[in-house]
């Protein structure tokens, strides 16, 4: 189940908007639902209110001709099912449309922004369930190992035999923190030289009832000391752990949330490839983020002069919605045209950096016209000068010339 559409007559800045979910036409999935989509502008256009929208309960409740006119809907989310040919809608106040029932419609997945200032520990959602899990299996192994422990003194000719029982178990029976390890944080972890603790240390209770994590050279690091940008990929991994969601609607609050550029690059793969067939929406600040999209995925909400906002089309609407009539993609810019281009920056440096590059274009005049007319250790002095500034401001040049 995917978003195809969305209409809002009337909510907070949001007035008789229509956004249109669907790859364009030219594209191989033309007119089905985008599978993520990446909303940016400016602070207050109303980014994270377009994701509480899309997190609307519905109500079970058919509007019908006859209750129309007493809920007077003002807008809707159109939802698809590809895999069961089904279209139906949820109108504002929650009421449902024809086939909604249908659908099977699940809540969307709301990921909070400052996951990262949380700890790890109990009063976190879906922490429970997911240490229950690993705590059972921990107490079954325990368990077993104690059982062959005990019959190696007792009796040998059991031993081989619930050794072999024991390999068997452990290959029919999944353990869950192998599992959260190896196809979920460490896939990401590894990028902080850290991983998920899969070794028992059994000194006591608590040491079966908590996730550790340790560097790569098996060194633990103690829960407290985890930095921020860490907790907040575990705390955002965790719920897609426990729910492992299939064709489900995720919602992300600024996932870049205390991440390092380089990990905000692979952010947004990472969370796809642990679901499946599920529809991502991203609400971002960051050009990092946006530079894994399409050009299509991209929502840009802008201020009307009335402080309504609108979405700013990345291609020519006369000439339609074909990938062919886009003028932006942003997988093919530089991080510094991102930044000018889907984020409105209007100047391509600080002030302090345009003062420095007038200063190298002086130095290189004087530079130009100085043969014949100083000596040739005021020549070497203003050249050392004229290097040095280029390297400070990142500046090509060809030495020769």
């Amino acid at each position: 189940m995917k978003v195809k559409s969305l209409s809002i007559k009337d909510f907070n800045q949001f007035k008789d908007f229509e956004l249109d979910l669907t790859y364009p036409a030219g594209h191989a999935k033309a007119g089905l639902p985008l599978d993520k989509v990446c909303i940016i502008g400016q602070s207050g256009t109303g980014k994270t209110s377009l994701l509480n929208k899309l997190a609307t309960k519905p109500q079970i409740k058919y509007l019908s001709t006859n209750n129309l006119n007493v809920v007077k809907p003002l807008g809707f989310i159109d939802f698809e099912d590809t895999n069961l040919g089904i279209s139906t809608k949820l109108y504002d106040n929650g009421y449902i449309g024809e086939n909604f029932l249908k659908l099977k419609y699940q809540p969307p997945i709301m990921i909070e922004a400052n996951a990262g200032s949380k700890d790890l520990g109990r009063n976190l959602e879906y922490w429970n369930d997911i240490i229950k899990e690993i705590v059972t299996f921990r107490e079954q192994e325990i368990q077993k190992k104690l059982e062959i422990a005990e019959l190696i003194t007792t009796n040998q000719e059991r031993l081989q035999e619930e050794l072999a029982n024991f390999n068997e178990w452990q290959k029919n029976i999944p353990n869950p923190l192998k599992d959260l390890a190896d196809n979920f944080l460490d896939k990401i972890l590894c990028k902080f030289n850290l991983r998920v603790r899969q070794s028992l240390d059994f000194k006591k209770k608590e040491d079966i009832e908590t996730i550790k994590i340790e560097t790569l050279e098996g060194k633990e690091v103690p829960n407290n000391l985890l930095s921020t940008g860490t907790k907040q990929v575990i705390l955002t991994t965790l719920p897609l752990y426990a729910q492992k969601p299939q064709g489900k609607i995720i919602l992300f609050d600024e996932p870049e949330r205390s991440l390092y550029p380089d990990i905000q690059t692979l952010i947004v793969d990472f969370y796809i490839n642990l679901t499946t067939d599920c529809q991502f929406f991203f609400a971002t600040h960051s050009p990092l983020i946006a530079s894994c999209f399409e050009p299509w995925e991209i929502v840009e909400l802008k201020f009307k002069p009335d402080g309504t906002v609108y979405r700013e089309l990345y291609y020519d609407a006369e000439r339609g919605n074909h990938v062919d009539n886009y003028t932006i993609d942003p997988r093919y810019l530089r991080w510094d045209s991102i930044l000018t281009r889907l984020f409105d920056l209007d100047k391509d440096s600080n002030e302090a950096r345009t003062r420095k590059l007038m200063e190298l274009a002086s130095l290189r005049s004087k530079l130009e016209k100085s043969n014949g007319k100083i000596s040739t250790e005021e020549k070497q002095k203003l050249y050392a000068q004229f290097e040095k500034l280029a390297e400070l401001l990142d500046w090509e040049y060809d030495a020769k010339n």
